[in-house]
Formats: structure tokens, C-alpha cells, sequence
């Protein structure tokens, strides 16, 4: 029953992650800035390979592994994209997407190691966390300073 459990667990942070790789590339596609652009699809990158270790260690665990995101991820970059296409590209409207990703994947990681894991899973999904933390606190700042920016021009 807890592996059952474990590797439903994980195949749920695997979406999570195809999800926040998803919308991570469509907020590198609306920014303004280079530079920003290119910091979300390293941040995007770093999803893909949190998706594909999770997914490891759910085929050693015997399970199958989940391949892509909810539905409603892929509405969000849909709405991103067409809120660049009649807006203009904006370094905050990629920004917010982006960091709401961080904080609904930190959620999701906080319930997982709240439930029964293995201690090699829990090492694993605890490391991950912790980035996912930091990523989402230097979203967090830009956030801000990119929206003081397009405020104040």
C-alpha cells in the first residue's frame, strides 16, 4: 500500500514539474529582457531534470511514470501567451506566471514529504524542495523589481 501510495505521490510531482517547465518556457517567450529570458529557460531546463529524476525513481520503484502536466498548466501558458500577443511582451506578466509556478510546486513538495517516503525519496524530494524555495524567493525580488520597473516608465 505506501509504495502504491509513494509512487502516486511522486507521478504527482512529476506534473508538477512537466507543469512548471511548461509555463517557465511560456514566460521566457513574453519577457522583454534577454537576460530574464534566458534566466526562465535555465529555470525551465532545471524542471525538466527535476521531472525526469522523479520519474527515475518511480520506474525503480516498479511504477510508470506520468509523462506530462495537468490541463490546466497548459491553459495558463495559453493565457500568458495571448496576454503578451494583445499587451506586448512583459517582463512582469512572465515573472508572475513563473513565480506562481514556484509557489504551487512548493506546496505540492510540502504535502509530499508531510506523507509517508522512503528515506532515499525523502532525501531527494527535500533537496528539490529546498531549491524550488530559493528559486522562488529570487522570483519573488524580480517580481518586484520588474514591476517597479514597468510601473515607474
Amino acid at each position: 500500500m505506501r509504495l502504491g501510495t509513494t509512487i502516486h505521490t511522486l507521478n504527482t510531482l512529476v506534473r508538477t514539474c512537466r507543469d512548471s517547465d511548461a509555463i517557465h518556457r511560456a514566460g521566457a517567450n513574453v519577457v522583454a529582457s534577454a537576460d530574464l529570458r534566458n534566466l526562465l529557460r535555465s529555470r525551465a531546463d532545471e524542471w525538466g531534470r527535476r521531472g525526469d529524476e522523479l520519474q527515475a525513481l518511480v520506474l525503480m520503484m516498479d511504477g510508470t511514470p506520468v509523462c506530462s502536466g495537468n490541463p490546466g498548466a497548459r491553459v495558463l501558458c495559453l493565457w500568458v501567451a495571448a496576454k503578451a500577443a494583445v499587451l506586448g511582451r512583459s517582463d512582469a506578466t512572465g515573472l508572475e506566471a513563473c513565480h506562481h509556478a514556484q509557489v504551487h510546486a512548493l506546496d505540492e513538495y510540502e504535502q509530499a514529504l508531510e506523507t509517508y517516503m522512503p528515506e532515499r525519496i525523502r532525501r531527494t524530494l527535500t533537496l528539490q524542495a529546498d531549491r524550488i524555495a530559493d528559486r522562488a524567493e529570487t522570483l519573488h525580488a524580480l517580481l518586484g523589481q520588474y514591476s517597479i520597473n514597468s510601473q515607474s516608465v
